[in-house]
């Protein structure tokens, strides 16, 4: 078996958040609460958090994390490295109101950062 990814914390209670909702045109494949091309907001379903996943210069995908939602261990993204050491994927599950939205240490927080607003 392999270990997961992420360190599991509890939520600070059952709330329904609000993410940040974006699917880049390179991703393919249906993906629970990630929008389209065009960024915008989904509210979540009860248990549920932020996940967000980038490259190292761009979002691929924003939405609700449909997993365990008590495995978000923070309020902020911290994106770290998915997958093997040195992976330019990054992910993040948070537990803020729209805080997969913003990720320090990806160039583009968003699918919209520098376009129209």
């Amino acid at each position: 078996k392999s270990e997961p990814l992420v360190r599991v914390c509890p939520l600070a209670g059952p709330q329904n958040l609000t993410c940040v909702s974006y699917k880049h045109p390179s991703v393919r494949g249906a993906l629970g609460g990630a929008g389209g091309a065009a960024a915008g907001a989904v509210r979540c379903p009860p248990g549920q958090c932020c996940v967000g996943i980038w490259n190292r210069s761009h979002a691929l995908v924003q939405g609700c994390w449909g997993g365990r939602g008590d495995a978000c261990p923070s309020a902020t993204c911290v994106p770290s490295p998915a997958g093997h050491p040195g992976s330019s994927v990054l992910l993040c599950l948070c537990h803020g109101h729209l805080c997969n939205g913003n990720a320090a240490g990806t160039a583009t927080a968003t699918g919209t950062a520098g376009g129209p607003g």
